[in-house]
């Protein structure tokens, strides 16, 4: 685990808007982060390990629980 990601986990809720901006516009590997900060997984079982996918789902979990970005 690299400090700086360690570091974003460690700023809580207060991370999710960046991540979810950062997810939104360049999906990448936040979801352990997301996870970790949120305790939800909302990646459905049909998206695990489809990249694109799993942003959307995370995405969608973001506007539902009333973040913006």
């Amino acid at each position: 685990m690299h400090p700086a990601y360690q570091s974003i986990i460690g700023m809580g809720q207060d991370a999710l808007p960046m991540l979810l901006k950062e997810l939104d516009r360049h999906p990448s590997h936040w979801f352990w982060a997301l996870r970790a900060i949120t305790g939800a997984n909302p990646v459905k079982a049909e998206n695990r390990g489809r990249i694109k996918r799993m942003a959307q789902d995370w995405l969608e979990w973001g506007r539902d629980h009333g973040y913006q970005w």
